[in-house]
């Protein structure tokens, strides 16, 4: 592997690490309920898809459904990498 291609995954790796708790505190008044589904069955045999997660966000009233995915590209939202369901889903399967 090349020395820049080793610095670019070094790169992402630190971002994704940066960006993995969400900026504004967890206990803000928003619940998550965690759910597992089988990545085969949704995304299709052939998937790079380690762990699928559907993560219900609840807060004042409103419902936000989220896809967690995790492959080789890391943990990430379908609404971005910084989602705060993405920390509430891997603080979930910590526990």
């Amino acid at each position: 592997m090349s020395k820049v291609k080793k610095m670019a995954m070094r790169a992402t790796v630190r971002n994704v690490r940066r960006i993995s708790r969400p900026k504004g505190s967890v206990d803000d008044g928003r619940r998550f309920d965690v759910r597992p589904l089988d990545p085969q069955q949704m995304c299709g045999a052939r998937t790079s898809v380690e762990c699928l997660l559907r993560v219900t966000e609840r807060q004042e009233g409103l419902v936000h459904h989220h896809l967690v995915y995790f492959d080789r590209h890391g943990w990430y939202c379908d609404h971005g990498p910084a989602c705060p369901a993405v920390f509430a889903a891997r603080r979930s399967l910590r526990r």
